[in-house]
């Protein structure tokens, strides 16, 4: 391989990884004026509380992680996370913050050619990249959203995210669709509302073979 071409693919996996960072950050920023809320509260369209899911956006980050680090063909690599009953809502958004920086290193280390199980199929590094994204950017919207907050969710990381893992898994007539903006858009794709005529989807989900 040149070292031009290795440079291109490295700039790639930290692009890639960067943008749950981004997502990360900006989860941090809506979720941390509402800390002293009730976080034992149900989450809009969830069987979690706000604090579960919380718990759930920075467990998706560690376990992408670890799927990108073990390699595993056949099924997660398992990771055992349990809250501990010092954690309080203030440790969210720095324990988030984290996770997705875990992330992000990791793919940023990682070989263009690892490969790793999905239920959504087979992926690489900068899927599971865009995976993080998806679930950090949705999930802040369901945070929000619990809080009676209005949030959509970054461009820059949500298109990353749908050219990665749902560009090609439905077909969109109406040109009005493109005109929404990418966080519009990710909500969309991820069920959580309707959008330039398309009806909210069910059992939606993204594919994560590389492609």
């Amino acid at each position: 391989m040149s070292d031009s071409l290795y440079s291109l693919l490295m700039s790639t996996l930290n692009e890639a990884g960067q943008h749950v960072v981004v997502a990360a950050d900006e989860l941090a920023k809506v979720i941390t004026p509402l800390l002293d809320l009730d976080w034992e509260s149900k989450t809009p369209d969830l069987d979690w509380t706000q604090s579960q899911t919380a718990i759930h956006t920075m467990r998706a980050c560690l376990e992408y992680s670890s799927q990108v680090v073990g390699k595993k063909m056949d099924s997660y690599q398992p990771v055992l996370i349990d809250k501990k009953e010092i954690a309080k809502p203030s440790d969210y958004p720095l324990m988030i913050q984290t996770a997705a920086r875990n992330l992000q290193k990791v793919v940023a280390m990682a070989d263009i050619n690892d490969r790793a199980w999905h239920t959504a199929g087979v992926s690489d590094p900068i899927g599971f990249a865009a995976m993080g994204v998806v679930e950090v950017s949705v999930h802040t919207y369901d945070l929000a959203l619990g809080f009676g907050v209005e949030f959509t969710p970054l461009d820059l990381p949500c298109e990353f995210a749908i050219k990665r893992l749902f560009a090609d898994t439905v077909d969109i007539s109406n040109p009005d669709f493109y005109k929404k903006s990418y966080g519009e858009q990710m909500l969309w794709y991820a069920g959580r509302i309707s959008l330039a005529d398309q009806k909210r989807r069910e059992g939606w989900r993204w594919n994560g073979l590389v492609r």
